[in-house]
């Protein structure tokens, strides 16, 4: 039994497997890891979103990538953008206005990114194989008022989707079946008690998200809607450090009990 309690607030158990936390765990140490470290990249993920025909839902480059902040060229930015890394979670600088840019601030995050190891901090190995590396996407809006579905696929069906709003405030997460019948299993503080209107391009969304976790035993397939356009955001394998917090214990168990590993190469 792999006690992940004292940091997680609940353990797990990786010799017999069970939970859906317990076997996204399970597969984050048992699968393989240079699939899951090329699809996590967010810059390599492209090329797999490409290959399975939705370039469509890229997000437009716009420079990069770069494995220094010193070889990035603000000049041939465009006036807005956002700049990312590919190795980890929560490294992104936007510019809205490149006139009132601060370039020295910039780079100083960049920089920060580049050296960090976000393996280490987030106990999650397949982040060791990634390539530390920068690049910038086009301004699409920033993140008030978009909403973040995030889609759990598990042997490569899109089961259940989880909700993320209100980014710039306090998180708060909804959670729905594919009919967008709201759902119980969440816990904690961020739970909503407002409810998330139904997207108009849900019946697209299930299909993208079917499309990109055919060849998973579980994936999360994270995808975002401005203007009525479907945007593709990352592929993430081990959420939440696959400790799932957010989740309740019954919750869990039950999609435990359909998530089959082993079934399909991780």
């Amino acid at each position: 039994m792999f006690d992940a309690h004292f940091r997680y607030g609940r353990r797990l158990d990786l010799v017999n497997p069970q939970t859906l936390a317990d076997k996204i765990s399970w597969l984050e140490l048992n699968g393989d890891r240079e699939t899951m470290a090329r699809l996590t990249d967010k810059f390599e993920v492209r090329g797999y979103v490409a290959e399975k025909g939705l370039s469509d839902a890229l997000i437009p480059l716009c420079g990069g990538p770069w494995t220094s902040a010193d070889d990035i060229n603000v000049d041939a930015l465009p006036h807005q953008f956002v700049l990312k890394a590919t190795h980890g979670c929560e490294m992104n600088y936007i510019c809205r206005d490149k006139s009132t840019l601060n370039v020295d601030d910039m780079v100083t995050h960049a920089q920060r990114w580049l050296a960090s190891d976000y393996s280490r901090a987030c106990v999650e190995p397949h982040y060791k194989l990634i390539p530390h590396r920068i690049y910038a996407e086009r301004y699409i809006g920033g993140m008030d008022g978009v909403i973040d579905y995030k889609f759990h696929c598990l042997n490569g069906v899109p089961s259940f989707v989880l909700t993320c709003s209100n980014r710039e405030k306090s998180l708060k997460l909804n959670l729905y079946d594919l009919d967008w019948n709201a759902i119980e299993g969440l816990q904690g503080s961020m739970k909503n008690a407002a409810g998330i209107a139904r997207p108009s391009a849900l019946s697209e969304m299930v299909d993208m998200a079917r499309t990109l976790s055919s060849d998973f035993d579980f994936v999360r397939v994270d995808l975002y809607e401005r203007g009525g356009k479907v945007y593709f955001g990352e592929l993430t394998f081990s959420p939440a450090v696959g400790v799932l917090p957010y989740f309740t214990d019954e919750f869990i168990k039950r999609w435990g009990e359909v998530l089959q590993i082993g079934r399909k190469q991780n």
